[in-house]
């Protein structure tokens, strides 16, 4: 019974593809774990904070900042990212039950994003080595020194997610 009523909080919860519409601005750095088990190896909720206070150093480097980052997603699939003035387009998928979203940039890069959140406001969280990629390409900011301390501590815990903040 409570594995039902979990299934339907999430499901009355879980952004609909029609939710997903419109323009996404960035408020701040993510970082969640896969499992509660991965949660307390790796040193609970400190090491998330401190992930996030990494990131949120590392964004700023790349340009990754509230009011300079976001996305638009339109209602056929396509979507807009903005970095500043550099304005990256793709197509994307969404899976709403799982509330997995998948970007394609140029054709050429994939990536899967575990949502997580509501109409108004959701985390877009990506594997770490994926986010760490995506950041190098969307900034073209690759020698960053706090986004390599990132990408160490990241290789330690497989089940780390990296990500975003966003409002819309």
């Amino acid at each position: 019974t409570a594995q039902k009523v979990i299934e339907a909080v999430k499901e009355a919860t879980a952004l609909k593809f029609e939710d997903l519409q419109g323009t996404w601005q960035y408020k701040g750095a993510a970082c969640q774990f896969k499992s509660e088990e991965l949660l307390q190896k790796a040193g609970g909720i400190a090491l998330g904070e401190t992930m996030e206070g990494k990131l949120e150093k590392a964004y700023e480097k790349a340009g990754i900042r509230t009011g300079n980052f976001s996305y638009t997603f339109n209602h056929d699939s396509t979507f807009t990212c903005q970095i500043g003035k550099k304005e990256l387009k793709g197509t994307y998928a969404y899976d709403s039950s799982n509330q997995i979203l998948t970007l394609s940039y140029f054709g050429l890069l994939n990536t899967e994003v575990q949502l997580s959140g509501k109409k108004d406001g959701t985390t877009f969280l990506f594997n770490a080595d994926r986010l760490l990629k995506l950041v190098t390409l969307l900034s073209g900011y690759s020698k960053s020194s706090t986004l390599s301390a990132v990408n160490k501590v990241a290789q330690q815990y497989d089940g780390m997610m990296l990500g975003f903040d966003l409002q819309k």
